[in-house]
Formats: structure tokens, sequence, C-alpha cells
């Protein structure tokens, strides 16, 4: 009976002790895509709108981690070609898996929308948008 009973002791202690290190662990962000969307219209490489892409893309890939609920917007500082961006990542991430879900969210959009003057990325963990409008 003695034995019996240390040997449940034993096995609750083991599963609490799982149970444990299975909330602590962490998972990777899921970065798989539900919807990406491109506008039908484009412009050219050189253009000054580039620049404003590219400012905002990097823009939302470094300040949505630092942002409360992991939701930011932003605007190109460049007046003439003027691009916005808006980021958002699961609330449940944390700052560095944000971080690493918006690095696979820019590649996915920059790659898939390349020169188009909108793009939207929707990954289970996060979100990327650019435009040449505010929204």
């Amino acid at each position: 009976m003695a034995l019996a009973h240390k040997f449940n002791t034993i096995i609750i202690k083991s599963l609490i002790v799982l149970m444990v290190l299975s909330l602590v662990a962490k998972s990777e962000p899921n970065t798989n895509v539900n919807l990406l969307w491109c506008s039908e219209y484009n412009y050219a490489q050189e253009d000054t709108y580039a620049n404003s892409v590219a400012y905002v893309l990097v823009d939302l890939m470094n300040a949505t981690t630092s942002r409360q609920g992991l939701d930011y917007r932003t605007i190109s500082p460049y007046a003439v070609a003027e691009s916005y961006g808006h980021a958002t990542c699961n609330t449940v991430l944390s700052s560095n898996d944000c971080a690493n879900c918006l690095v696979s969210a820019e590649a996915t959009v920059s790659s898939g929308c390349s020169n188009s003057v909108g793009g939207r990325v929707e990954m289970v963990d996060c979100t990327m948008r650019y435009e040449n409008y505010p929204f």
C-alpha cells in the first residue's frame, strides 16, 4: 500500500512538472499566410515612393514590438510620396516572437507585392499593411 502511494505521488509530481514546463516553453510564431493582397497599381523602383515603402516596412518591423498591444501605425517622412503602414502581432507573443513574425511578414509582402502601391499580408500571428493613402 505504501509503495502504491509513493508511486502515485511520483506520478502526480511528474505531471505537475510537465504542465509547468509546457506553460514556460516558448513556441515559434505561426507565420502561415492567411491572406496576401497586392494593389493592382505599381510604382517604378527608382520612384520616390519606393523609399517611402522601404521606410514604412522597416519602421513597422522595428517599432511594433515595443508598442502597447503590439499594434503600430506609421507614415513615411517623404511628403512628395507618402506611404502609410500598420502592423500588429498576436498579443500572446513575446516581443522577440512578434519581431520574428514581422520579419517574415515583411519578406512575404515585399516579395509577393514587389513594386505594388499597396500590400497586405495576414499571417496567423501577425499582420502588416502599407498603402499610399491613410487607412
